[in-house]
């Protein structure tokens, strides 16, 4: 072979190395920093006077700012917009218990786009949309988790005796003993994470316990604050933020040492408004509402975008209307990954809004609603932001440019507006309402884990009622009642044994054992109704479960396992384990 032709493909080949190389390292990293509770007055580049987040505060600076982003005002029907880029009412969540906190099956997450295109994937921190298969987050694209249980620290979901500091984790395959504050457990699980993929592109969905309640930080976060003279409430609550504050610059200042801070696309959010003492007076950035409002208060929060490489930098302050749901559209068009599972988004890609490169942008109508007990009513629990409008609960209507602290209702006034607001909100409610009636049913029978269902996820046993559930720990110990169902997928016919438990199975007590601060109720009957299986059994007190076996058909049923009182009152066993035998 000639020398030139030699060299000449010696060069293409030099040459093609080179440019898989280069585009191999233009695929950035993304981490998500989800905040839970943390209202957008908060952070003290929003004006606030008390609060100390001087790394917020440079990502403020040093990102873009999305000035008015909204999202859910409550937990998981925020988490689901943001991970599927779809209305969580499409997605079946539209409250954060009673099942209704509950992606559908089919559900596509960030994760799962991520995970299919060579990224290394990875949660840390809270999940709350579902504690059984299929719909955990190692279940929806996530390869390596580390979270809780449930929706907070010591919810019924979670390891028994979880709390603030030295708490379970389950990594995916078991309950993981930690030593040291949940905020710092949380990021350094991260940091663990990046350090050993930082040669590869990964994604991170890094979602903090904090400042969700319970509330409380180590002394030197919240004597400061102590020593302004806020209320204590107040100052633990500050004292978590200014804990994930230090965190994140020790995220970032991780990024610099590994050299990827400028190919890695750091997000930073909250889900919700503040659920700071909501009967004080914490700083709100002269918004009405908190968490749970249907207020700007309750659904407008930070949202600060750096990626360096990306030239989404600078301090750009957007002032368009954006929110959740825009993430995962805008992260597959920053990353170049085609939507292979083509999903219908409701979000939008910012990214033309983010790099400048849209003088003008579109007009559109955003719906977001807090938790919503029953579907009955159109309007309930909803607001409608179209710019500068705000049609909170389909009556009312505050213009926001001139009356920020939505004070003044303008409906009377401005009738027209009221009724295209209406009419945009109709449409949508249509649109999204196809699965409204659908229950979401827990597999049984699968090659998957035990299957452990708590009493939060219970539907009423009266179609449409109100989602009313014993949710936590303390709710357990103290014996509340509730009686519901359990939506189940027998997916294999054949013998089962159902368990069901006064306690947590970890805890491994029988039935008349008490735990300090606990109530002493004498359970004396145990029953399950399944399939118009109707079994009862009687419980003497030193049980630790009891037990039924029963033979059940494939498909889909409800499940009725209830514990009696000696008075007579039934509730839903607070536990119930499902075996195959």
């Amino acid at each position: 072979m000639n020398k030139n032709v030699i060299y000449l493909f010696i060069l293409i080949l030099f040459t093609v190395t080179i440019a898989t190389s280069a585009k191999e390292k233009q695929k950035p990293n993304v981490i998500i920093v989800l905040t839970d509770d943390q209202g957008y007055g908060e952070i003290a580049a929003h004006g606030n006077p008390h609060i100390l987040t001087p790394h917020m505060d440079q990502l403020y600076h040093d990102g873009i700012r999305l000035d008015n982003f909204h999202v859910n005002s409550v937990c998981s029907p925020s988490r689901a917009a943001l991970l599927t880029g779809r209305y969580a009412s499409r997605t079946g969540v539209w409250h954060t218990l009673g099942s209704r906190n509950i992606m559908w099956q089919e559900e596509k997450t960030m994760a799962d786009f991520f995970k299919s295109n060579g990224y290394v994937t990875m949660m840390s921190g809270k999940w709350h949309l579902g504690d059984n298969y299929p719909y955990r987050p190692e279940d929806k694209g996530f390869e390596n988790v580390f979270r809780i249980g449930g929706g907070s620290l010591g919810q019924i979901g979670d390891y028994w005796g979880n709390g603030l500091w030295d708490a379970h984790y389950w990594d995916g395959t078991e309950w993981m003993p930690t030593d040291g504050y949940c905020t710092d457990v949380q990021f350094d699980a991260v940091f663990d994470f990046v350090r050993k993929n930082k040669n590869k592109p990964f994604f991170t969905y890094l979602a903090t316990t904090a400042p969700h309640s319970p509330i409380g930080a180590d002394d030197k976060y919240v004597n400061p604050y102590i020593r302004m003279g806020l209320k204590e409430n107040v100052a633990k609550f500050y004292g978590m933020v200014t804990n994930i504050d230090e965190n994140l610059g020790k995220l970032r200042q991780l990024l610099s040492e590994l050299s990827i801070t400028d190919n890695t696309i750091l997000i930073f959010a909250s889900d919700n408004g503040s659920a700071c003492d909501k009967q004080g007076e914490p700083y709100n950035a002269g918004m009405r509402g908190h968490k749970g409002s249907c207020y700007d208060g309750g659904h407008r929060v930070p949202c600060f975008i750096y990626w360096p490489d990306g030239n989404l930098k600078g301090g750009l302050h957007i002032t368009d209307a954006t929110a959740h749901i825009d993430l995962l559209p805008t992260l597959l068009a920053t990353c170049d990954i085609k939507n292979s599972f083509d999903v219908e988004f409701d979000g939008i890609n910012l990214l033309p809004l983010l790099n400048n490169s849209e003088n003008k942008w579109p007009k559109r109508n955003i719906v977001t609603e807090t938790k919503v007990n029953g579907r009955s009513k159109l309007f309930k629990s909803s607001t409608v932001i179209a710019n500068e409008w705000r049609l909170v609960q389909g009556s009312e209507l505050y213009n926001i440019s001139n009356d920020p602290s939505q004070k003044t209702d303008l409906a009377d006034i401005e009738n027209k507006q009221v009724e295209l607001l209406q009419v945009s909100y109709t449409n949508w409610y249509k649109d999204v309402s196809a699965r409204f009636n659908e229950k979401q049913h827990i597999p049984i029978g699968t090659n998957h884990e035990t299957v452990l269902l708590t009493a939060m996820d219970v539907f009423p046993t009266k179609e449409g009622a109100s989602a009313k559930t014993v949710w936590n720990q303390k709710g357990v110990a103290k014996a509340q009642m509730n009686h519901g169902v359990w939506a189940i997928d027998v997916m294999t016919e054949g013998d089962y044994c159902i368990e069901l438990y006064r306690w947590a199975p970890e805890l491994d007590l029988a039935f008349n054992k008490t735990l300090p601060k606990s109530k002493d109720v004498v359970f004396t009957e145990a029953g399950i109704n399944i399939q118009d299986k109707d079994m009862n059994q009687a419980i003497s007190g030193n049980e630790k479960y009891i037990s039924f076996n029963v033979n059940l058909k494939k498909g889909q049923c409800l499940l009725d396992a209830n514990l009696t009182t000696e008075k007579g009152k039934a509730t839903s066993a607070y536990y119930v384990i499902i075996q195959k035998r």
